[in-house]
């Protein structure tokens, strides 16, 4: 019996955790993105630091990465498209980890371009492939209980019926 009202309670008020979790992962990919936008060449500087990417593409990711993060962030937040925002999130994501990974493998110790450098380590390490994979979790969950395109009625209104 317990079990069933749990279920009930859910399922009426599942609104509530979808925007919580979307609020937490788009404000964190908008405060991910601002210092990178603020200071592209630094961050253009960390990105050539991880000896992966040809050069003459360096410059290309440096400007594309936080400006999607961005977008993500704003979509996701606003509830619009949810559903592949966090597609495109966790593929970042993986990629995030994959690099960091590669340049542990090297022994190679860079500032890692995730977060301003006063914000928590800065340095690439077991930690941040721990942290990205919590976030990780955090937007397949969102992807498994967002069913809707917009989730919120009054954009799915306005982007619906014209």
């Amino acid at each position: 019996m317990a079990n069933t009202s749990v279920i009930k309670y859910f399922r009426l008020h599942r609104g509530i955790p979808i925007f919580m979790l979307r609020v937490i992962l788009g404000g964190l990919f908008i405060y991910a993105s601002l210092h990178k936008i603020h200071d592209a060449v630094r961050f253009k500087d960390a990105v050539g630091n991880y000896e992966i990417l040809p050069y003459w593409i360096v410059n290309v990711t440096a400007i594309t990465i936080p400006w999607l993060e961005f977008m993500i962030g704003i979509l996701l937040i606003a509830g619009v498209i949810v559903r592949a925002c966090t597609i495109v999130n966790c593929s970042l994501l993986l990629l995030f980890n994959a690099a960091i990974g590669i340049n542990i493998v090297r022994g190679i110790e860079i500032y890692c371009g995730c977060f301003s450098e006063g914000n928590l380590s800065s340095m690439t390490n077991y930690s941040h492939i721990l942290l990205n994979t919590i976030w990780l979790a955090v937007g397949m969950i969102l992807f498994i209980l967002e069913r809707r395109r917009f989730s919120h009625r009054f954009l799915q209104k306005i982007f619906m019926h014209k």
